[in-house]
């Protein structure tokens, strides 16, 4: 009989960690972007021929080339773990779709607060129950089936099941285009209003 679910433990585990590291990079960027602020770096960097647009993007593009590299690594790590993905393809596009939803969640945490305090604890108030919701903490299938549908609300549980597609699940790509399509597009919301809110403060 052919086996459909995940060939170990850290199949399932490392999603998770996947999550983890995203959402530390997203604090420390979110918290040094809201720090630049405070202590006027940002304000310098309009003194150059740049729009805050400009200055924003470039910060997004190195915030997502980091990501990446985040993720390429513990990916390098989970093969020592025995995880072999279904699909680098299928795992290649969850990653980037990741990345997008996560440099936006940085961007948006970034505007919530006018001191690193204050973001902080915004961040954190927003990210820690997504983050149980979602699964990051306890894997979705052991959970109450409320609790599954009320986890469909978190990003975080999209990119998990877009990494678990790649790796165990063998999504096609037609089963892939849902949750990449969330992440990408709670990125893109999350990016617009962050770069705004920035621009009021």
């Amino acid at each position: 009989m052919k086996r459909s679910g995940p060939e170990n433990a850290f199949d399932v585990t490392f999603p998770q960690g996947i999550v983890w590291g995203l959402i530390g990079c997203v604090m420390t960027f979110g918290i040094s972007l809201v720090t630049e602020r405070t202590h006027g770096t940002l304000v310098r960097l309009r003194m150059a021929p740049l729009t805050r647009t400009q200055i924003l993007g470039g910060k997004a593009l190195a915030y997502f080339t980091t990501i990446m590299v985040v993720e390429v690594i513990l990916l390098t790590v989970a093969f020592g773990f025995g995880v072999r993905p279904s699909s680098m393809g299928m795992l290649a596009l969850a990653g980037v779709s990741a990345a997008v939803c996560f440099v936006g969640v940085m961007m948006l945490i970034a505007s919530l607060g006018k001191t690193e305090q204050t973001a902080s604890g915004a961040g954190w108030a927003i990210l820690m129950p997504l983050s149980m919701l979602g699964g990051a903490m306890v894997p979705q299938f052991v959970m109450p089936q409320w609790m599954q549908t009320a986890g469909m609300v978190s990003p975080i549980r999209w990119v998990i099941l877009a990494i678990e597609g790649g790796i165990w699940r063998r999504f096609t790509l037609n089963e892939m285009l849902l949750p990449c399509a969330i992440l990408v597009s709670v990125g893109i919301v999350c990016f617009i209003a962050g770069t705004r809110g920035l621009r009021e403060t």
